[in-house]
């Protein structure tokens, strides 16, 4: 195994986004994080786009799912400084709320979302493991503002403990595994249980192929879109390459579905692509 792979960990969004799309894995951190029980999870979507139009601005979520009570949940990892997270979370919640009321029925038929980022460093530099949204009435602050939206952001380097000890737990152990340092999790069988998915992942040759590729993918298109300056060149920049890829693979022998899977594009699309080679 090569250093790169060695080193990934849960903080990386591609390995996260792996394991929470499994509901044994995901389903016990949101229960943690909320401090409730929640419904049997129905579906689960991994790297989800969502986009209302060809020139608006999407959103691509590391985890999107929905339990029985069609409540909605979109689960982040924010590795580094983040920026705007307000703002973001304000769009995936828009984004989420969008998808899912349908056209014949009413407002009050809108589901509860949470929107949750686990951020590697304190968002806000209060110390607190969990920042939650509250909204009120200004001048009238015992009423509470409720539309069934939900922000919380966590914080992996806590100081002020003020979530449930697995959820703790849990951040304790992305900041060990972020920061390299040396973590005991042989008391939790959690932990233990999604550290072993980690190195699963790590392990397995095709789950590997498709994170090297996706990462020399977002290389490419940042090297590009820096070099051009122009909004037209990271257009062209992200095409050049998808189809530098799709052309690096199909000379590898692979069959133009597993190019689809690993390269994240639509199997026409990539049929096109190795048409024109």
């Amino acid at each position: 195994m090569n250093k790169a792979i060695e080193e990934l960990s849960i903080a990386n969004d591609f390995i996260f986004g792996e394991i929470m799309r499994q509901p044994e894995n995901v389903k016990p951190l949101l229960e943690a994080v909320l401090e409730k029980k929640i419904g049997e999870i129905t579906y689960i979507e991994k790297q989800q786009d969502i986009k209302d139009g060809f020139e608006l601005h999407g959103i691509r979520l590391d985890i999107s799912l929905e339990d029985d009570a069609k409540t909605q949940y979109a689960v982040e990892m924010q590795t580094g400084s983040a920026y705007d997270l307000e703002r973001r979370i304000r769009y995936y919640q828009s984004s989420l709320d969008r998808r899912t009321l349908e056209v014949s029925e009413h407002y009050r038929d809108l589901r509860d979302s949470y929107v949750i980022f686990i951020c590697t460093d304190d968002y806000y530099k209060r110390g607190l493991a969990l920042y939650k949204r509250k909204s009120v009435i200004e001048g009238a602050e015992d009423i509470i503002y409720e539309d069934g939206s939900h922000a919380y952001i966590l914080n992996a380097q806590f100081t002020e403990p003020n979530l449930s000890k697995p959820a703790l737990e849990f951040l304790r152990y992305i900041n060990a595994k972020y920061r390299k340092q040396p973590i005991d999790i042989s008391d939790s069988d959690y932990l233990t249980q999604i550290d072993r998915a980690v190195e699963d992942i790590k392990s397995d040759d095709r789950k590997v192929e498709r994170f090297m590729t996706l990462a020399a993918k977002l290389e490419d298109v940042r090297y590009i879109a820096l070099r051009e300056g122009r909004e037209e060149g990271r257009a062209e920049g992200e095409h050049n390459a998808k189809v530098g890829l799709v052309k690096r693979l199909l000379a590898r022998t692979k069959s133009l579905e597993e190019i689809a899977d690993i390269c994240d594009l639509d199997l026409d699309e990539v049929k096109k692509i190795a048409a024109e080679s």
